[in-house]
């Protein structure tokens, strides 16, 4: 985690000069350091705005099941996540190449501005397909706002352990429903606008601000971005699509998986031609730890988020809870990831040693994942609570490790670029786990309701995760509950593979010690997905 005070530094000449209270001496006014009020209230703009994040990151997933029912879009469960994860992914270092062409504050206004607006569009939106589009503008400005988002990581945790609290109760309550888990974001967003509008006056200028517009336009890898969105959008619609809306056989199909091909491959070109002004500089994975570390990122990442989204299916449509009470049996896994990221951060600072605790974590998270294979219907409390824990605390340990491998063999000049890689691998894995869990959990619950003897399946998935009750006789609903149970199960074998995965890609990752400046230079972000 970062010092909020070391970040909000940024440069801000001049930003304090007015105020009565506040006095620069030489040193100050050298380094351009903020204090006061002035620091007091950009501080206070970034924990709104990373309390916002924080909630959107983790306040859908309680819901989805009740939108499912609302705008009977079981289908769709994998693009409520994947749609803001996949801009947002798409958009990261375009974004960042934003703070270094044009002035740092309407660019954040301005990435600020976006997410609102695409929250303002998933409140009011009167289909499925209008949610997915407005998740998808969120995701477009979350892009740009998650570059700061060190500021204030503890923010970040508060808001993430909340948010299927708070997605819960809101989803349940008949007045509010689920659309105001989207308004809920305006006030904040609104509060964090205003601070940091008003308090950054002055903000430093861009570090190549002065060169012309058609150069940064053209430095800006727009063109890059748009490949990688679509190749992304296109694997995303062959998971969904194959098997399960189509046969893999199907042309839709196979022109998607075709179309990822063909635009990855020109993505890849472009990036190969731009060399070091592309959007993705290849040359940074000809490192094994960068390369490792990102998939390493990428394959834990695809475990966790698909755990967080289906952990509430399992809740309110195999054992018929509410919202608000699957959020509060989702909590094991958000406390206890936290409490694995503060360990495994003491750990790494005291012996130096990162690698081991990816070794141990990444089995850890499997072992939660594949666990789940255990569950039924009436398991206790304690059973779901225990591989929650574990799968948690697995994540916690291993998640922050690449973060500070990229930091420790890479040569400065590189470091920021691979911390970006890093981010980028995670967000990846984040898109693509709702779309894989989908496919696999509605080909299951076809098949399965299939063998269900007076039982329309495509009715069932019609109905969505909660209201398929209303539909079914009495006499058929455990066999259909126990269809539901059999669904998830085979989604959580992805759990147990991909972090299995991970734990063999580890032993790629160099062995090295951090130097003593490594635990200060080592706090950055980690984009917590535990949810969409």
């Amino acid at each position: 985690m970062a010092n909020a005070p070391v970040e909000a530094r940024l440069h801000a000449r001049g930003d304090n000069a007015d105020l009565p209270d506040t006095q620069q001496g030489p040193e100050d006014a050298a380094t351009g350091y903020m204090k006061g009020w002035a620091l007091a209230s950009l501080t206070l703009a970034f924990m709104s705005i990373c309390l916002v994040l924080a909630l959107d990151n983790t306040i859908l997933a309680t819901a989805i099941p009740q939108i499912t029912s609302d705008f009977q879009s079981l289908n769709d469960i994998g693009w409520y996540g994947s749609s803001y994860l996949i801009a947002q992914m798409a958009l990261l270092p375009t974004c960042g190449r934003f703070y270094t062409f044009f002035n740092i504050k309407w660019t954040y206004c301005i990435s600020l501005a976006v997410f609102e607006l695409g929250s303002v569009i998933s409140a009011v939106a009167p289909n499925s397909m209008a949610l997915i589009i407005g998740r998808a503008v969120s995701g477009l400005g979350a892009a740009g706002l998650a570059i700061v988002m060190a500021v204030v990581m503890g923010t970040y945790g508060i808001g993430s352990a909340l948010g299927p609290l708070v997605g819960g109760a809101i989803t349940d309550n008949k007045t509010l429903t689920w659309r105001f888990i989207f308004w809920i974001n305006l006030p904040f967003g609104a509060a964090g606008l205003l601070l940091l509008w008003f308090t950054l006056r002055n903000p430093p200028p861009a570090i190549k601000g002065d060169l012309p517009m058609v150069q940064k336009i053209r430095d800006l890898g727009i063109p890059g971005a748009i490949l990688l969105l679509g190749a992304t959008s296109c694997l995303n619609l062959a998971l969904q699509w194959g098997g399960i809306v189509y046969p893999w056989s199907n042309a839709k199909v196979f022109g998607c998986l075709l179309g990822f091909g063909a635009l990855f491959i020109a993505f890849l070109f472009l990036q190969a031609r731009g060399k070091e002004s592309a959007t993705i500089p290849l040359h940074i994975f000809q490192s094994r730890t960068v390369s490792a570390s990102c998939g390493f990122m990428m394959l834990v990442q695809v475990a966790i988020v698909l755990q967080t989204y289906f952990w509430p299916i399992y809740f309110q449509s195999v054992r018929n809870t509410s919202a608000r009470d699957s959020g509060i049996y989702l909590l094991p896994i958000i406390v206890s990831n936290s409490l694995g990221t503060v360990c495994a951060g003491w750990i790494a600072s005291k012996s130096g040693h990162y690698v081991p605790l990816m070794w141990i974590g990444a089995p850890v998270l499997a072992t939660g994942g594949g666990l789940y294979q255990l569950i039924r219907t009436d398991s206790p409390r304690a059973q779901w609570i225990g591989f929650q824990l574990l799968s948690g605390f697995g994540y916690g340990i291993c998640s922050q490790m690449p973060i500070l491998a990229v930091q420790v063999v890479l040569g400065k000049a590189d470091v920021p670029t691979g911390l970006v890689m890093v981010m980028f691998f995670q967000f990846l894995g984040g898109a693509l786990a709702p779309s894989v869990g989908q496919n696999l959990f509605n080909d299951r619950l076809l098949r399965k309701l299939g063998e269900v003897r007076g039982i329309d399946g495509a009715a069932v998935v019609a109905a969505g995760g909660r209201e398929f009750r209303k539909i079914v006789p009495p006499e058929l609903m455990d066999a259909v509950v126990e269809a539901f149970g059999s669904a998830l199960k085979n989604v959580f074998w992805v759990g147990l593979a991909t972090p299995a995965l991970a734990w063999i890609v580890s032993w790629a990752i160099e062995w090295r010690k951090l130097p003593d400046s490594a635990g200060k230079a080592a706090q950055v972000p980690d984009a917590q997905v535990v949810e969409k």
